[in-house]
Parts: C-alpha cells; structure tokens; sequence
C-alpha cells in the first residue's frame, strides 16, 4: 500500500506539471550592446528581458514563480500595478555629443512612476508602493510624498493600449545618490544572478566610476483576453565608460572594462547575445570573428550558438581575449541630429528669480514635443510671466504660439508641487526659449536640511524624454549659528553665576586673630 502511495503521487505531480505547463509558459532574454561614442568614451548597454504569459481566473493571483521574479509579481498584484518603470541614474548623458541613448533616458536620482488600476485606493496604494520598492532596493524612495508626487496627463504615455481607469503617478528624487547596495538587490532579479551570461561583466566597482550610470526596472502586467495574461520585466543597466582614461589607450577588451571574464551564456536564457555596433568606415577591426552581423553596422556573437568557449578535459575556459577594437578614429561631431534642452535660474537675490529653459530643433522639419516640468512647492511660480521666443535661422528673435496644449497644477504649501505640461511643435532649425518668474519661499527652520547652506536639488525637466541639467537653488536660510550662540552665552552666564552663589553659600567662614594680637596675649 505504501509503494502505491507513492507512485500515485508521483503520478499526480507529473500530472499537475504537465497541466501547468500548458497554461503557464516563461522565457528570459539577455544582450549586451556596445557602441564607441563620438568623442572616444564607450557606452556599454545590458538588456535582461523575462517574459510570462499564464492563464488566470478571474479574481486569482499568479503562484507560480520560476524565472519572473516573485518579489515584482507580488507588488504588481498586491497594490494594482499595471505598469511601473524606476530608474536609479547618476550623472548626466550627453545628448549633443552622444545622441540618443539606447533605452529611455531619466533624470539624475531616483524617478518612479507607475500606472495604477483601483482609483478608490490609488494613493495608498502608491504609499505603500514606494515604501515596499524602498526595502526591496535599498532607496530612498520612502521620501516621495504628497510634496513630490505628480499627476501628470500628457507625458509618460502608457505602451498598453488596453488601459481603462488606471491612473497615472510619477515622483523624482533628485538629490538621491545611487551606490553598490541598490544594484545588488537589482542583481538579485536576475534568473542566473551575477554568476553566468552577460551579468558575470557586472563590477560594481567599474561601474559607478564611469561618466554616467543608469539602472532601471521596467515591468508591465497586459491581460490581453479574459484570463489570459503577459507580465514583462525588462531589467537594463546603462554606462559610460573611458577607456583612454583607463588604459590610457582606444582598443579595448571586456576585460579591461570590466575587470571580469565572461565564462558562458546564462543556461536558462533563450538567448545570449553581445553585440558590438562598429561604424563601417572607421576601420575596426574585432577579434575574435563575430557569429553574424547586422544591417553591416553590428557585430553580433552568440554565446549559444557560437564556439568561443574551449573545452579541455571536460573545464571550460573562460573568453578571455575578447573583442578588441583596434585604434577606431575620433568622429567630429554626434552621429545624428538630436533634440537639446538646457533649463537654469536667472535672477539674484534671496526673493525672487527666474527659471528659463532653451530647447534646439536642429532638424529641416517641425517637431511635436512635449514638455514636462515639476517644481517644488517653496517656489512660488506666475503662470502669467511664462514667456515664448523662438530664434529661427530666417526670421530673429520672434514671439509665435508654439503651444498646442498645456495643463497647469499650482502647488499648494507643503502639500503638493507646481506641475507644468506643454504640448509644442518646434519650428524647424530653431531654438525655443522658455522663460517664467517664481518667489522664494521662506521656510521653517525646522524644514531646513542639515546641510541648508548647500541649497536645494530641483529635479530635471523633459522634453520628448531628453532630460534638462538638475538645479540648485538657494533659499533664504536663517543663522543657524544663532541658536548655539545663545546657549553658549546663556550657559557661561549661568556657570558664573551659580558658581559664584555656590561658593558662597558653602564656603565656612572662621575670624582669624592678627600676629600682633596673639603675640600681646
């Protein structure tokens, strides 16, 4: 009876599995890009892809977890998440010397900003959505509020078509620094962790002592038909790195790089691929052969397919002498015409000021843009100084309506920021000038940061996702040496005089003779 026992279980198992599989299907995808700049630097791309579709009761939540991480399944289907991008960057991407970024850039920080179904319960649940990716990543991101969160209606656009109620919130954290503890936890997703594939490359020390570093989650829950459901997480991890900095010569190795060696793909990847984007007329040569190329620009090597692992004696040896790129030219200028915005303060003083912001087109057609801005509620803007001028190549300094559309939120103190939106359409070979007037707020002492002399970090605005530098603004700030002044002269008075009256009233007094007295006696 105990044999049958267990051959019907195990029987039963096998039967769940197999009916499982059927509804329950997975696959993760890893690639590595590497593109040489146009003023010698080296961006290197990684893109971590899984994909879940499964079929679901109407109501039920996903249980089973293999290659999708549960610690997003449970946060997506806990607090109604039916898109969310977080991104940790650090730096600044040169958009008029690098072009446009592979993945969607972000401003510097930390920026987080989801797409939520149930409106009843959307801020709390966007509450304990920061508060959960707080722990889960070692941020800060308990700090977005009420006074950082926006709502915006015109940027940050959703890719599901299917969206009904869902509601959108973004919050930005500007002065966030992002170090080793965030992208351990990011690791950590990962099917094969840091131990096999393309994240074998990732050193945390090589990483964030590049130019620029950007690391984000990207995940999206699609229920395309009744119970038939496609979770997508896309983990991508950008950087700029300086070879000639670093070897103080062009041609590079990964291993030179990365200080690491890559030993093989990810055994439970579809695909593992690292590609090497080499401009045709820069005479590059790659060692070893790449697998395939595409469209002539990029060289690609499977590490599934392709024989770059040696084998002896059953060991695999690790591909150590990896792609060198031989001596490439300096490129004079970016390899396409993209769209640049620059923003900074105008004004002096402690009171007022001014926050202007130019955006080029250097494209021979118009434009549409979108422009996005989220100011802190302690500066006070006017709406009706928000000043337009175009620079056209023909006609000089001109005043015209670029402005399709805009939605305006006023802040209100200490509970919510200005937001500003525009919908624009950028004249050909112009630049855009965007120019408002704010007040300074004066703050509480008690709200002033322990560094409150450094200033204040405004977050980065954007215009079709090119990001603007990130601001300091300094505020009107109280003597803080005051305070301790006052204790200090107010404790010396009470030490004089409590010692004084302390001595007195415990000191003895005795009558002492005179010499000549004591002598007559």
């Amino acid at each position: 009876m105990r044999d049958l026992a267990i051959r019907l279980t195990f029987l039963l198992a096998i039967f769940l599995s197999t009916s499982s599989a059927e509804k329950f299907a997975e696959h993760f995808d890893e690639d590595l890009t590497l593109r040489s700049l146009p003023d010698g630097k080296l961006v290197a791309h990684f893109d971590f892809t899984t994909h879940v579709d499964t079929d679901l009761d109407p109501g039920a939540q996903l249980l089973d977890y293999n290659l999708f991480p549960k610690a997003i399944g449970q946060v997506l289907q806990e607090y109604n998440v039916r898109e969310m991008h977080l991104t940790f960057s650090q730096g600044r991407w040169k958009y008029d010397t690098w072009g446009y970024p592979a993945e969607q850039s972000a401003g510097t920080g930390v920026e987080l900003w989801a797409w939520m179904a149930d409106p009843t319960q959307i801020d709390a649940n966007w509450k304990s959505l920061t508060n959960t990716l707080s722990g889960l990543f070692c941020a800060s991101l308990n700090f977005i509020d009420e006074t950082l969160t926006t709502r915006p209606t015109i940027s940050f656009p959703s890719n599901d078509t299917t969206m009904g109620e869902e509601q959108l919130r973004f919050g930005h954290l500007p002065h966030e620094n992002v170090c080793t503890e965030n992208l351990t936890p990011w690791i950590k997703l990962l099917p094969c962790k840091a131990k096999s594939g393309v994240a074998a490359l990732l050193n945390a020390h090589k990483i964030y002592n590049s130019n620029f570093h950007s690391m984000s989650v990207h995940v999206s829950s699609r229920c395309i038909v009744r119970g038939h459901c496609h979770l997508t997480l896309k983990q991508t991890l950008t950087s700029v790195f300086d070879p000639v900095r670093d070897t103080s010569r062009r041609d590079w190795s990964l291993n030179d790089i990365f200080e690491r060696e890559l030993h093989g793909a990810c055994p439970l990847a579809n695909r593992s691929a690292v590609r090497i984007v080499v401009d045709p007329q820069s005479g590059a040569k790659l060692s070893p052969e790449p697998t395939t190329e595409e469209d002539g620009r990029a060289a690609v090597y499977d590490l599934k397919q392709g024989d770059f692992f040696k084998f002896n004696n059953g060991t695999s040896t690790c591909w150590s002498c990896v792609i060198q790129l031989i001596e490439p030219p300096l490129a004079s200028h970016a390899s396409q015409s993209v769209i640049s915005a620059h923003r900074y303060f105008t004004g002096y003083g402690q009171e007022q000021g001014g926050l202007q912001v130019t955006i080029q087109n250097p494209h021979p057609h118009p434009v549409p843009a979108v422009y996005y801005d989220s100011i802190p509620w302690f500066l006070k803007i006017y709406l009706h100084t928000l000043h337009v001028e175009v620079l056209d190549q023909h006609i000089m300094n001109i005043a015209i309506d670029i402005i399709e559309k805009m939605y305006y939120q006023p802040a209100v103190d200490r509970s919510r920021p200005t937001m500003l939106e525009c919908k624009l359409l950028l004249p050909p070979q112009s630049i855009v000038t965007m120019s408002m007037d704010f007040d300074k707020v004066f703050l509480k002492y008690t709200e002033h940061r322990p560094d409150a002399n450094r200033g204040f970090d405004i977050g980065d605005n954007h215009t079709i996702r090119v990001y603007t530098d990130t601001l300091l603004v300094s505020l009107p700030t109280p003597d803080f040496s005051m305070p301790y002044n006052v204790i200090t002269l107010t404790c010396t008075v009470i030490a004089l005089f409590f010692g004084s009256i302390f001595n007195l009233l415990t000191r003895q007094f005795q009558v002492v003779a005179a010499e000549e007295e004591k002598k007559k006696s």
